[in-house]
C-alpha cells in the first residue's frame, strides 16, 4: 500500500476527526461534550497521566500536541487495518 494513500485515507481521516473534534468541542464548552468524545478523552487522559509523570512542570494544554499525534497514528492504524481486512475478503 502506498504511503501517501495510507496517510490521507478517508477512513484514517474520519477516525482522526472522531478522536479529536468531539473532545476539542467539549474542551471549549462542556455543554458540547458528547459520548463521541470518550475515545479521545481516554487517549488524552492516558497521555496526560504519562506526560505529568515524565514532565510534572508542564501545563495540561501542552499534552494536546502528543494527543493529536497519537490520535493520527491510531487513525492511520485503523485505516490500514480496515483496508487489509477488506482486501483479505476480496473487496
Amino acid at each position: 500500500m502506498e504511503l501517501k494513500r495510507v496517510l490521507i485515507d478517508p477512513i484514517a481521516i474520519s477516525v482522526f476527526l472522531l478522536l479529536v473534534v468531539p473532545l476539542a468541542l467539549g474542551a471549549r464548552n462542556t455543554q458540547w461534550m458528547t459520548p463521541l468524545a470518550l475515545p479521545g478523552y481516554l487517549i488524552l487522559t492516558i497521555g496526560s497521566a504519562l506526560g505529568k509523570a515524565l514532565f510534572p512542570t508542564f501545563e495540561f494544554y501542552v499534552f494536546w500536541v502528543p494527543h493529536v499525534i497519537v490520535s493520527y497514528l491510531i487513525a492511520v492504524g485503523v485505516g490500514v487495518t480496515y483496508r487489509w481486512v477488506v482486501a483479505g475478503f476480496g473487496g
